[in-house]
């Protein structure tokens, strides 16, 4: 049996710690979405069915209260993470084929470009952009929010997806190539599958960036379009500005962190395990 290493050991409880440190958060914001009001007051309580009994009246209230639910942002959210991170890694899946394996003039340059662009930061055209929605009548709507985000990310996912693709065709599309198949069916049935695991983990990267925008989210849409970013925030200036307030909104603002927080860490968990597969699998 081989001897165990002390700096083994170190590196361990410093991942333990350290994973103590990120957790710990976590736990203590689901524990108050499940609290009462006197147990917020009276607490600290960690354990439940020991220290208080859970109730589910603040995930009651964020979910079917007709006034104050979550239904609308949550749908949001998800509509416009997705609609975004389609419209980032689909143009950056054509855009990169092009480039690596039909060599351009300017091919670098162009790619350069674009990843250049993503140094801007959104509040220097955040306004442009909302005086141009104005004028077309899309404030406040989903599709604008997703289009803008899709073209925020885009260079995040060229990045991204460049070590992907790699800068050559494999030997299975050339085969196809002398086989006489076109370079849409090489793209689509032969290389994206071949690549699927990488770029399922960008796109789980690039939907994450997409949930966690709020400068956007807040100046283009105001109720109709609304993500759970704004809300939270919006939620967190009421409180803020309420003196002696009910220890009942803590349990609210709990239960809409903790709806907010899990798919980010689903999302977050399922890349890595992608990444992973797809470092071993090379």
């Amino acid at each position: 049996m081989s001897a165990i290493r002390p700096a083994r050991v170190i590196a361990y409880a410093g991942l333990l710690l350290w994973s103590a440190v990120c957790l710990i958060p976590l736990y203590w914001v689901a524990l108050a979405s499940f609290k009462a009001e006197d147990d917020i007051i009276h607490g600290p309580r960690y354990l439940p069915f020991v220290d208080f009994w859970p109730k589910l009246d603040a995930w009651r209230f964020i979910l079917f209260d007709n006034s104050e639910n979550l239904i609308r942002p949550l749908w949001n959210s998800l509509a416009v993470s997705a609609g975004g991170t389609l419209l980032a890694t689909a143009p950056a899946c054509l855009l990169l084929y092009a480039i690596t394996r039909q060599p351009l003039k300017h091919g670098n340059a162009l790619l350069g470009g674009i990843l250049a662009s993503r140094i801007l930061p959104p509040v220097t055209f955040v306004i442009p952009l909302y005086m141009m929605l104005k004028y077309l009548g899309l404030l406040d709507t989903q599709a604008a929010l997703a289009m803008t985000y899709g073209a925020i990310n885009l260079p995040v996912a060229l990045w991204l997806l460049l070590p992907v693709f790699g800068r050559r065709a494999t030997e299975q599309e050339e085969a196809a190539m002398l086989d006489g198949a076109s370079r849409i069916f090489v793209l689509w049935d032969i290389l994206l599958p071949m690549l699927a695991k990488g770029v399922a983990a960008v796109l789980i990267v690039v939907f994450i960036l997409c949930w966690n925008e709020y400068l956007l989210a807040a100046y283009l849409t105001t109720n109709h379009a609304s993500t759970l970013t704004p809300w939270m925030v919006g939620q967190l200036s009421i409180k803020e500005a309420q003196v002696g307030s009910e220890a009942e909104e803590w349990a609210h603002l709990s239960a809409a962190s903790v709806l907010m927080a899990a798919p980010l860490l689903l999302f977050s968990a399922a890349a890595m395990r992608l990444i992973s597969a797809s470092i071993t699998t090379k």
